[in-house]
């Protein structure tokens, strides 16, 4: 689902994207894509992260 919503964002985005641009305003779509991605990939790290401190607990208690 929520993949879904990611996609259908990015749809809607492109749209945004393409009337800034037929106003000379193309810099601040991809200002706010990079905020986009930087926050799925600091999601995706915190999520390794705590994968990796649950498997270290565990390494410790064997």
């Amino acid at each position: 689902m929520k993949q879904i919503f990611i996609f259908a964002g990015i749809v809607g985005f492109i749209g945004f994207m393409y009337f800034l641009y037929q106003h000379q305003l193309g810099a601040i779509p991809f200002f706010l894509l990079s905020i986009f991605f930087f926050a799925l990939a600091r999601g995706q790290l915190s999520k390794h992260r705590g994968q990796d401190k649950k498997d270290h607990q565990k390494n410790k208690k064997i």
